[in-house]
């Protein structure tokens, strides 16, 4: 019988990625022989990102003998948000690929920015979702609205930041979500800040009285342990 589909272990949605990339957008988008309208708005979009200090990685940036799809997901979890891109030109398949990428950074919680052509039809269950769409005859525009993107992200952090406090601040902490917040404002920012929160929080549930009955602590532990030895010899 052949093998229809075959489902992430729940040991790759567990485990924490192997490195963090923090103020680094992971782009989805045609890799092999794409047109050329897709490699004129990849350009631009990295041309703004840098500008503002925001680096860009995609599936090309890591190769080996691991499953496809385990890479992406470690890609899209260890950057801060994802890009989407794609035109008219954009071969089925990879188009195909890319809202499975999406659905991946929706599940992790990574916020989208979703770049299109003029032409190109969004599909009928994204209708309602905003694009940030690419005319050839106004780059100029397309570049300020790839700019207010980026404000949008600097105005997430700021979010992170406050929520997080008021999380640390409070009488009886979530801990997971607290660290949550901690994770996703450094992934957006580089943010050494957000790293002090972290050994805040790890500090907090050193100070639990361990119950070998509640093994969600621990778990908690090891990932906030990891999350510190990684982000601590990140150079932003």
């Amino acid at each position: 019988m052949p093998l229809v589909f075959s489902p992430l272990a729940e040991t790759v949605l567990d485990t924490v990625p192997k490195r963090l990339l923090p103020k680094h957008a992971f782009v989805m988008r045609q890799i092999g022989s794409p047109p050329e309208i897709d490699l004129r708005m990849a350009e631009i979009v990295k041309e703004v990102f840098l500008a503002h200090e925001i680096k860009i990685v995609d599936a090309d940036a890591s190769t080996g003998g691991k499953d496809f799809l385990e890479r992406i997901l470690g890609l899209i979890r260890a950057t801060g948000f994802t890009v989407a891109i794609y035109s008219h030109k954009t071969r089925p398949t990879a188009i195909a690929n890319i809202m499975l990428e999406l659905g991946f950074a929706a599940m992790s919680g990574k916020p989208l920015v979703i770049v299109k052509s003029e032409r190109a039809k969004a599909p009928s269950d994204l209708t309602r979702t905003d694009w940030i769409v690419y005319s050839d005859t106004d780059e100029d525009g397309f570049r300020l609205k790839l700019k207010q993107a980026t404000e949008t992200i600097d105005s997430l952090v700021q979010h992170e930041k406050t929520v997080l406090d008021v999380a640390l601040g409070a009488r009886s902490i979530d801990c997971a979500i607290a660290f949550e917040r901690a994770n996703k404002g450094f992934l957006l920012s580089g943010d050494r800040q957000f790293i002090e929160a972290a050994r805040e929080i790890l500090s907090r549930l050193d100070s639990v009285m361990d119950d070998p009955r509640i093994s969600d602590i621990e778990r908690l532990r090891s990932e906030i342990k990891t999350f510190l030895r990684q982000a601590e010899h990140v150079e932003v």
